[in-house]
């Protein structure tokens, strides 16, 4: 029996896109880039292993497909208000604000109306994939700038279809006409999802469910997705146009949850043909023939884009940090981009040349997606300490924040749920403390209920310095965003030596790098949670209440034992100082005064002075174990010193240029 033609490339493109999506994963790179350039490599402009381009991508198309119909899925018709402000107020920001940024620099060089709009259309696309798995990575999905990242990204995808239905037009000679036809036909769609949703639908999927066949349900749902795509594309629609709406009516039934996880594997597979056919596509001689063009679409997205996508969340009031996050983390162009190319490119929108244009500055932005990432956060951490962007309402501290003792009071980093139970909890007990969180309608909630609470960021050291750290009893760290929570602990460290901290943490596995920072406690949610459960089906099953509070106690003791060497040091060092027979640690912090800042250990001649030994240095939330010569000491590292009380004397005036000022 002979093979189908199409067999053999088709298994070559999996191939390829599975070795490239493994090195790239390797190296924490979404898999969606190692599909493009698979496709790259194996398309005609490549290496041409696969020239049947046109066999690839109408299997691609059913990727498209399965891809609306998932982003349907994820956007319930019954609860579009739990989306928040991020989506409808930050979300419509960002896109008018790009796109009219896009379309109005394109018209200046030249191009028509129609195209200038499609280009904006194209620029204000944001990977949804590629931003959720670097936050879901870092664990940054519920950060501030987390939920305005995932906000921001919602929305967008919601016009997705808007700008899908109006390409046609954009492309046509009707003008006005054509984009009014195509509003009253996605009009009439939108009224036959209702209807399918709360009548018909919800009947159907109820009796294939009650077969308790899962292949019969698979069917379904495929025959749903199929069916409604080849209607809405019968109708003058598209086929993402038809798959959307068809995951729209299937996420208001009972079913949408099992519909998602049933579709996901299919989904995945054709999603990876999409990407690589769209490789496949991309001549990268274009980056020679024209260079500046690729480069001026770049300068775009990654300078204009990033400025005006900065800007909702200043307007929100959360500061410049966060904004800088956002901003630059969004200087890219998304997924969807693909899928609209396709379809101006099917209208005669763009020549060749623009498509390749284009091409190249979608794949290149979203290859430096990750790195864009991590630049954001490192701008963002040099804003920290900027006053710009502070909502005027929540300017001056109310009267009930600026009444505190002069020492002793507690400080609250945060004021989720947790943050609001201890508030409560001190506020009974008579204990003076005052809040910090950086969402203004968490001060202006915490405001309203008379709780002593501050707009502030507390990675800034001034901002730690105004609610008083130095003079404080204890801090309590509860933040939602890890790396904000490191550079708090290692802030207030910092400046205050003697404060108590208690931080609050997700997973058991970062309490030593929090402990290592200065943290005196850590409670790790998982781990308290896993003991709550334990001691409730216990007493459930009838076990005395003293029996088990000790079980439960002993657990914990357990696993405090097992971090026991991650405290912080000068906890640690009791029992070190000890064994050493007169060495002590000293835990020393580098002044902006440090006439060595600046310099390598090296050039310090720290090993050179016969001082003490150099044991750690901590920076921004990073341990450098026994750091080389070559270690360049910044302003606010964290030194661990082990000596006598001479070597330790001797290396600190070493360490701050006094003993050179005396040569």
């Amino acid at each position: 029996m002979t093979a189908p033609g199409f067999l053999a490339p088709l298994a070559l493109v999996f191939l390829a896109a599975l070795a490239a999506a493994y090195v790239l994963n390797r190296l924490n790179v979404p898999p969606l880039i190692g599909y493009l350039l698979a496709g790259v490599l194996l398309g005609p402009h490549g290496l041409g292993f696969v020239r049947d381009v046109e066999m690839v991508e109408g299997l691609a198309q059913v990727g498209v497909v399965l891809l609306l119909f998932t982003v349907g899925l994820e956007l319930p018709l019954s609860s579009p208000r739990r989306l928040g402000t991020a989506v409808w107020i930050a979300g419509p920001i960002q896109f008018c604000g790009v796109a009219a940024l896009a379309a109005g620099l394109t018209a200046a060089r030249g191009y028509p109306l129609n195209q200038s709009l499609f280009f904006g259309f194209l620029v204000v696309t944001c990977s949804t994939v590629i931003i959720l798995q670097l936050l879901v990575e870092r664990r940054e999905v519920d950060s501030p700038h987390g939920r305005l990242l995932i906000g921001i990204n919602v929305f967008g995808d919601l016009m997705v279809v808007p700008m899908i239905l109006l390409v046609g037009p954009l492309a046509g000679h009707a003008g006005g006409a054509a984009a009014l036809l195509a509003l009253a036909k996605a009009a009439a769609a939108a009224v036959l999802v209702f209807f399918a949703a709360r009548f018909l639908v919800p009947r159907v999927l109820h009796a294939v469910a009650a077969t308790r066949r899962k292949e019969l349900f698979l069917l379904a749902i495929l025959l749903l997705v199929l069916g409604t795509a080849l209607a809405t594309s019968r109708a003058g629609l598209t086929l993402a146009v038809g798959a959307f709406l068809a995951g729209l009516v299937v996420s208001d039934s009972d079913f949408g949850h099992q519909a998602m996880a049933d579709v996901a594997p299919f989904r995945d597979a054709f999603n990876a043909l999409f990407f690589v056919s769209v490789g496949m596509l991309f001549d990268g001689r274009i980056l020679l023939a024209r260079p500046g063009a690729v480069a001026a679409g770049l300068a775009l997205v990654l300078f204009g884009k990033a400025v005006v996508a900065s800007i909702p969340p200043l307007l929100l009031g959360y500061g410049p940090r966060v904004a800088a996050v956002v901003g630059i983390s969004l200087a890219q162009i998304g997924e969807f981009a693909f899928v609209l190319l396709a379809q101006g490119r099917a209208a005669n929108l763009v020549s060749a040349d623009v498509y390749q244009v284009a091409l190249a500055a979608t794949i290149i932005s979203m290859a430096a997606t990750p790195f864009l990432f991590l630049l954001g956060h490192a701008v963002g951490d040099r804003l920290a300490g900027l006053r710009f962007g502070q909502p005027r309402d929540l300017a001056t501290a109310p009267q009930a924040a600026a009444r505190l003792p002069e020492e002793g009071h507690i400080l609250i980093f945060g004021f989720g749920h947790m943050g609001e139970t201890l508030s409560r909890v001190l506020a009974r007990a008579k204990v003076p403390f005052r809040v910090l969180d950086l969402n203004p309608e968490r001060v202006r909630k915490g405001r309203a209920r008379a709780v002593p609470i501050e707009y502030g960021d507390t990675t800034s050291a001034s901002v730690l310095r105004h609610v008083g750290v130095e003079r404080a009893r204890a801090a309590v760290v509860l933040l939602s965003d890890p790396r904000a929570t490191r550079r708090t602990l290692s802030l207030s460290r910092s400046l205050a030596p003697g404060i108590f901290l208690l931080a609050r943490t997700r997973y058991l596995a970062e309490i030593p790098e929090l402990s290592a920072l200065g943290a005196d406690e850590v409670v790790a949610e998982e781990f308290e949670t896993s003991l709550e459960i334990s001691g409730r089906t216990l007493r459930r099953l009838g076990f005395p209440l003293p029996w088990v509070e000790s079980e439960t106690d002993e657990i914990r003791r357990t696993r405090e034992d097992a971090f026991r060497r991650f405290r912080a040091p000068d906890v640690a060092a009791e029992r070190l100082e000890e064994a050493l027979g007169g060495a002590r640690i000293e835990l020393v912090s580098v002044g902006p005064e440090w006439r060595t800042r600046g310099k390598t250990l090296r050039e310090v001649e720290m090993r050179a002075s016969g001082g003490a030994i150099l044991l750690a240095a901590v920076r921004e939330g990073k341990a450098v174990v026994t750091p080389g010569a070559e270690f360049v000491l910044q302003a606010n590292d964290r030194l661990l010193l082990l000596g006598t009380d001479a070597a330790l004397e001797k290396s600190l005036e070493v360490l701050k240029g006094i003993e050179s000022l005396s040569h």
